[in-house]
C-alpha cells in the first residue's frame, strides 16, 4: 500500500514540471449546428478524462450526440437513437427484453452513465433502456475502448455518458408530443372476454421540461410518458440449417434413432415467431442547485420512474393471457443524487457527491404481486482536479461502491440478499506542450471484498499538426463478476419436459482486457474525417458452458474461458456539400477470435460490417427553418451458430447448427418546420417496410413501416 500511495503522490507532484509554460485556455461552449454548415470541434466533452476538454483535444476520440441532433432525428428512445447515430450498434429482442451489442461486445462491457453515475436494475447485463427520457438529454458522449481507470468495472468496451439538461435562461419551458402509428393491431377481446394483455397500447411519447434560473437558485422539473405497442414478428421463409452432426432421438425411449454428418436441414416455417412486449412508463425528475458563493454550489436531484411491461400472448407467460390472473412486470426506480462542489476557476475544483439508485421488478396481476428483483447502488465519491497554471492537470478520485441484490433466480430465493463492496483510488495526469503534443496517464487501485487488489493503468498520446490529429491509446479494462453470475441457479421455463438449468459459479474471477487503438483525424473547413484501428485482448472472459449431467440434467454453467480477442476499424466522416446540407457517415468492421471451449454458448452474434449514413438539410423560410432528414442503417450479412429444438413426434433433435442472415438496410425520413416557439415534424421509419425473412434472436427486430407526427414548443425568457 505504501508504494501505491507514493505513486499517487508522484502523479500529483508532477503538475509542477512545466510551471513556466502558459496556461490552458478552454473555449466557451458552442453548440453544434450542422445546418449552419460548419464542423464544430470546440464543443466541450467531459467523459474521456472526467475534465472539460474540447472534442479536438480529447486523448481518445469521443463521439457527441447533441440535443439538437436528438430533436431533428425524431428518435424517442435510446436504442432508436444509438442505432441511427452509431455503426456497430445492434439491439435484439432476447428473453426478458432488449439486448445490446456494441462493436462485437454485449451490454456487460458497455457502461451506461447518467450524469456520470451508474444505473441499477440491469437484466443480464442490459439496463432498462426506457428509463432514459431522450427529451431530457442535453448531450450523449460516447468513448470507445476501455475506461476502467476512471469508471471502474464494466467499462471495457465503451462508456456512454448521458448528460441531462440544465436551465440556462431565467425561464425555460419545453414540451413535445409524438404520436406514431401502431406497429401491429390486435384483437381487443378474446371470446368476449376483455384482454388484459394491453396489446394495442398507442405509440405516444409526451414530455415537459420546466427550468427556472433565479441567479443563485436553479430548479428543473421534467415529466415524461412513453407508450409502446406490442407486436410479433413471424418468419416468411424456412430457415436453412447446416449441421456437422445431426441426431434424431425418440422421446418415448430416449434412444438415438439416426445420426447424420455434414448435412443441411430445411426447418419448417416458424409460426410462433418472436414477440416484443408492450409497455407504459412514466418518469419524474426534480433537480435543484444553489450557489452559496461564486466558488461554492450544491445540488440535489430526485427521480422516480415506473413502467409496466405487458407480455404479448404466447411469449413468456402463456396460458393466462386472457383471464384475471394474467401477469405483467412492473418496474419502479428511485434515484437520489446530491453533491457539493468548490471551484475557484475552470481548472481547479473539488467535489463530493453521493448517488443512490434503487430498482425493483415485480410480477403483478389483478390479485397479487411477486417480487422478482431488487437492485441498488450506493456510491459516495470525492473528486478533485488541480491545474498548476501550466499545461498540466491532475485529477484524483476516491470512491466507494456498494451493490446489493435480491433476486428470485438465486438458489436460496429472493430473500437471500447478496452484496459487494468496492473501494477505489485513482489518479490521472494530463500533460500538454506548446508543440501540439499531449499525454495522459492514469492508474486505478481497487479492492473488492471478494477479490484481490486490482491495478488498472492507462496511457494516451495525442499529436496535432496542421489539419491532422493523431491519437494513440492503451488502457486496461476489467469487469468483476455480477452477483447473478456468482449465485444464479434456476430452471429454464422452456417447457416440453426440459431439465435445463442456469447455474452461477461462486469461484469466478474478474475478467480483464488490454485495449489498444490508434486514430488519424483530418479536419479542414467543412470536412472532418477520422479512421480508428483497435485491438482488444480479453483474458479470463466469463462465458457460459453447456454441461450434460449423467442424470439427464443440462447445466448452463458460468466459467472463465482462456481468451477472446476483438479487433476492428471504424471510419467516421462528415462534410458540408453546400450551405445547409450536411452528410455524415460511419462505417464499422469487427473481427472476433474467441478461444472458448466447444461446449460454450453464445446466443447473439453481430455482423462484421455495419454502417450508418445521415443527410441533413436546413432551408431558411423567412424567419423560420425547414429541415429535411434522411438516415440509413446498413447491417452486413453474418453467419452464426445456434441451437433450436426440432420436434416431429416422437422424434426430437437439438444440435448446434450454422445459419446466416443476409445484408439489409433500414431507412428513415422526416421533415420539420421550425418557428420561433414551435416545431412540427412528420416522418416515416423503416421507409421500405423491411422485415427479416427468418425471425430469431439474431434477426432484425424492426416492426415494419410506420409513420409519426411530433409537435414541440418552447418558452424562454432571459
Amino acid at each position: 500500500m505504501k508504494k501505491i500511495t507514493q505513486l499517487i503522490f508522484f502523479l500529483a507532484l508532477s503538475s509542477n514540471v512545466f510551471a513556466d509554460q502558459k496556461e490552458i485556455i478552454l473555449p466557451e461552449k458552442v453548440f453544434y449546428n450542422g445546418f449552419n454548415g460548419y464542423i464544430q470541434l470546440d464543443e466541450i466533452a467531459v467523459t474521456a478524462t472526467r475534465t472539460p476538454l474540447p472534442l479536438k483535444e480529447t486523448p481518445v476520440l469521443t463521439r457527441l450526440i447533441t440535443s439538437k441532433d436528438i430533436e431533428l432525428s425524431g428518435a424517442t428512445s435510446l436504442p432508436q437513437l444509438l442505432e441511427r447515430e452509431l455503426a456497430g450498434v445492434e439491439f435484439h429482442q432476447a428473453g426478458y427484453g432488449t439486448s445490446l451489442s456494441f462493436q462485437g461486445l454485449d451490454a456487460r462491457y458497455i457502461l451506461f452513465l447518467i450524469d456520470g453515475e451508474r444505473m441499477a436494475g440491469e437484466t443480464y447485463g442490459n439496463i432498462d433502456f426506457s428509463r432514459i427520457a431522450v427529451s431530457d438529454v442535453e448531450r450523449i458522449e460516447i468513448v470507445r475502448g476501455s475506461s476502467s481507470v476512471l469508471y471502474g468495472s464494466n467499462a471495457m468496451g465503451a462508456v456512454i455518458n448521458i448528460i441531462t439538461k440544465t436551465p440556462v435562461e431565467k425561464i425555460d419551458i419545453e414540451g413535445s408530443v409524438k404520436y406514431a402509428g401502431f406497429y401491429e393491431r390486435n384483437r381487443e377481446t378474446v371470446g368476449g372476454i376483455k384482454s388484459f394483455t394491453k396489446q394495442d397500447i398507442p405509440n405516444i411519447d409526451a414530455d415537459i421540461f420546466m427550468g427556472f434560473n433565479f441567479g443563485r437558485l436553479k430548479s428543473q422539473t421534467t415529466v415524461s410518458y412513453s407508450g409502446r405497442n406490442a407486436y410479433r414478428l413471424l418468419s416468411s421463409k424456412e430457415e436453412v440449417r447446416h449441421y456437422d452432426q445431426y441426431n434424431r432421438t425418440n422421446v418415448l425411449t430416449g434412444q438415438i434413432v439416426s445420426t447424420a454428418y455434414d448435412t443441411t436441414v430445411i426447418a419448417p416455417l416458424d409460426t410462433l415467431g418472436v414477440s416484443v412486449s408492450g409497455s407504459r412508463s412514466v418518469s419524474l425528475t426534480q433537480k435543484i442547485s444553489y450557489e452559496f458563493s461564486e466558488i461554492v454550489n450544491a445540488f440535489a436531484a430526485v427521480t422516480y420512474y415506473t413502467k409496466n411491461r405487458y407480455d404479448f400472448p404466447e411469449s413468456i407467460n402463456t396460458g393466462t393471457a386472457h383471464d384475471e390472473n394474467y401477469t405483467f412486470e412492473r418496474y419502479n426506480t428511485y434515484t437520489l443524487r446530491t453533491g457539493l462542489k468548490i471551484h475557484p476557476d475552470l481548472y481547479n475544483y473539488i467535489s463530493l457527491t453521493y448517488t443512490g439508485d434503487l430498482s425493483r421488478r415485480n410480477m403483478d396481476s389483478l390479485r397479487f404481486s411477486v417480487p422478482k428483483q431488487k437492485h441498488m447502488y450506493n456510491s459516495p465519491r470525492l473528486l478533485w482536479t488541480v491545474n498548476a497554471g501550466s499545461y498540466n492537470r491532475v485529477t484524483t478520485g476516491l470512491e466507494f461502491l456498494n451493490e446489493t441484490l435480491n433476486f428470485d433466480l438465486s438458489r436460496y430465493g429472493y430473500n437471500d440478499k447478496r452484496s459487494v463492496n468496492t473501494v477505489s483510488l485513482y489518479s490521472q495526469d494530463e500533460l500538454s506542450t506548446n508543440i501540439g503534443l499531449s499525454f495522459v496517464a492514469g492508474l486505478r487501485v481497487e479492492k473488492a471484498n471478494r477479490y484481490k487488489w486490482n491495478f488498472t493503468p492507462k496511457a494516451s498520446v495525442k499529436y496535432s499538426i496542421s489539419d491532422f490529429v493523431f491519437r494513440g491509446n492503451y488502457s486496461r479494462g476489467y469487469r468483476n463478476p455480477t452477483i447473478k453470475e456468482l449465485y444464479m441457479d434456476y430452471k429454464l421455463p422452456i417447457g416440453g419436459g426440459s431439465n435445463m438449468y442456469v447455474v452461477g459459479n461462486p469461484d469466478l474471477n474478474p475478467e480483464y482486457n488490454q485495449y489498444f487503438s490508434i486514430t488519424a483525424e483530418y479536419t479542414r473547413g467543412y470536412t472532418n474525417l477520422s479512421v480508428t484501428g483497435f485491438k482488444s485482448y480479453f483474458r479470463k472472459k466469463i462465458d457460459v458452458r453447456v454441461i450434460e449431467r449423467e442424470n439427464g440434467r443440462t447445466d448452463l454453467f458460468y466459467e472463465n474461458i482462456d481468451k477472446s480477442n476483438f479487433s476492428g476499424i471504424e471510419v467516421i466522416g462528415k462534410t458540408r456539400i453546400t450551405k445547409g446540407l450536411l452528410i455524415t457517415a460511419n462505417y464499422n468492421y469487427i473481427h472476433q477470435n474467441e478461444d472458448a471451449p466447444e461446449a460454450s454458448t453464445q446466443y447473439i452474434f453481430v455482423s462484421p460490417h455495419s454502417a450508418v449514413m445521415m443527410v441533413n438539410y436546413g432551408l431558411p423560410v423567412g424567419r423560420n427553418m425547414l429541415y429535411f432528414d434522411v438516415s440509413g442503417k446498413f447491417t452486413g450479412k453474418k453467419t452464426y451458430e445456434d441451437v433450436q429444438t426440432f420436434f416431429q413426434f416422437p422424434l426430437l433433435s437439438r444440435d448446434t447448427y450454422s445459419a446466416k442472415h443476409n445484408l439489409y438496410s433500414l431507412w428513415n425520413i422526416s421533415v420539420a418546420f421550425s418557428m420561433k416557439n414551435f416545431r412540427i415534424m412528420a416522418g416515416m421509419d423503416n421507409l421500405f417496410d423491411y422485415k427479416a425473412p427468418v425471425i430469431n434472436f439474431n434477426s432484425c427486430m424492426a416492426p415494419g413501416r410506420y409513420g409519426y407526427v411530433k409537435l414541440s414548443f418552447n418558452i424562454k425568457e432571459k
